[in-house]
């Protein structure tokens, strides 16, 4: 799965994307260009796992979330 489908589905915003998955907001919004364009960019298999786990588990954004104000 693609990390840009969360998008569409939880109503994120790109910021939002980055600071879930650890990447500038410039790379996720990269990850949303289409297959032609010459700067897109395919997600890290990490991050499609990851995806992939929040989308079937969404009580799993809310650890990231605390885990990340830790910091």
């Amino acid at each position: 799965m693609n990390p840009i489908e969360l998008l569409g589905k939880y109503q994120w915003s790109f910021k939002t994307l980055s600071n879930v998955f650890g990447v500038s907001e410039l790379e996720a919004r990269r990850w949303a260009f289409r297959k032609e364009a010459k700067t897109r960019r395919n997600p890290s298999a990490t991050a499609q796992i990851l995806a992939v786990v929040i989308s079937k588990h969404p009580e799993v954004i809310s650890t990231i979330k605390d885990f990340c104000q830790e910091f």
